[in-house]
């Protein structure tokens, strides 16, 4: 259900999601994507939180909301208190699904809570408070700045992001299962150590995805998207996904993983290959959730949250 018309006493903002990881880049590396969380704020006597579009299906309280979570520590940030409202939320994409919803709706509560307590908080104040509250910097980055970011902590202990160029003719495939994951679930299974060849080979592969996502050169994304800490693990939670990344892979992808910490499948082509693999892709959605599953077409969303 779209939101409603808007109001002149409103306050609307968008916020693309982000996939994250990307292989490699385990907590560090992001891509916004040009599908998005819209906000909603107009006065009323008491806060109140709708949930629309694909976010409809999250069972989260309106104490754990993020949207309502940022707001609340922009509030306190302000030293201003919040003017109670009616809260739409509305989402082009699940939550649950390793495209960032929960960064997504981090960073609009926090830039609708500046907002509403009088612009006293600067950008990168927000976008420390992001990564705070978000617990690692990647769909933070993504949803306040868009683009692609990699990011570091330096020994300072401040963050620094680092533009990622992509070629312009990249295209993202997000396979959405029917289910989620729950970071928390998703962390539980992953190695507390890994062996040094394994290691490694790791460090071996982030220049060159990172080289091969500018260049779009085939070999060098499929050699560098490949990740022995936290892919194969977190697979073994996912029914169905293994098979959905080989079958991409061996119908012309440039590179399959899962989209952050999935439940979401993160899958790379070229602008002129989007359309066919695509509708091969859904087709073996159908067959495997029915209508349950869907595939979504991205691309790098180069903008990032703004009030519209």
């Amino acid at each position: 259900m779209p939101l409603p018309r808007r109001r002149k006493d409103e306050i609307r903002l968008r916020v693309p999601c982000s996939t994250s990881n990307v292989g490699p880049g385990f907590d560090a590396f992001s891509i916004a994507l040009n599908a998005y969380l819209t906000v909603s704020w107009r006065p009323a006597e008491k806060t109140t939180l709708t949930r629309h579009g694909a976010l409809a299906e999250s069972l989260l309280s309106a104490g754990r909301d993020p949207v309502l979570r940022g707001m609340r520590r922009a509030s306190i940030l302000a030293g201003q208190p919040l003017p109670p409202g009616e809260l739409l939320v509305d989402g082009d994409f699940p939550p649950g699904r390793g495209l960032g919803a929960s960064g997504s709706g981090l960073v609009a509560g926090l830039l609708l809570g500046n907002r509403l307590c009088g612009e006293r908080i600067s950008e990168d104040e927000l976008l420390i408070e992001g990564i705070e509250l978000e617990g690692n910097p990647e769909n933070a980055v993504g949803a306040l700045f868009g683009g692609a970011h990699w990011s570091i902590e330096t020994k300072r202990g401040e963050w620094r992001h680092i533009p990622v160029v992509l070629h312009r003719d990249l295209r993202f495939l997000i396979v959405v299962p029917p289910y989620p994951l729950e970071t928390k679930r998703s962390r539980e299974v992953l190695p507390t150590s890994v062996g040094f060849g394994r290691a490694m080979r790791q460090a071996h592969r982030t220049p060159v995805l990172l080289e091969g996502l500018r260049l779009l050169d085939p070999e060098l994304i499929a050699a560098g998207i490949q990740d022995e800490l936290h892919i194969t693990p977190r697979l073994k939670l996912l029914t169905g996904a293994s098979g959905l990344l080989d079958y991409a892979t061996n119908n012309g992808a440039l590179g399959a993983t899962l989209s952050g910490a999935g439940s979401g499948l993160l899958i790379v082509t070229r602008m002129q290959d989007a359309m066919a693999l695509e509708k091969r892709l859904a087709s073996r959605v159908k067959r495997l959730w029915g209508k349950s599953g869907h595939v979504m077409s991205t691309k790098l969303e180069p903008k990032g949250a703004a009030f519209i």
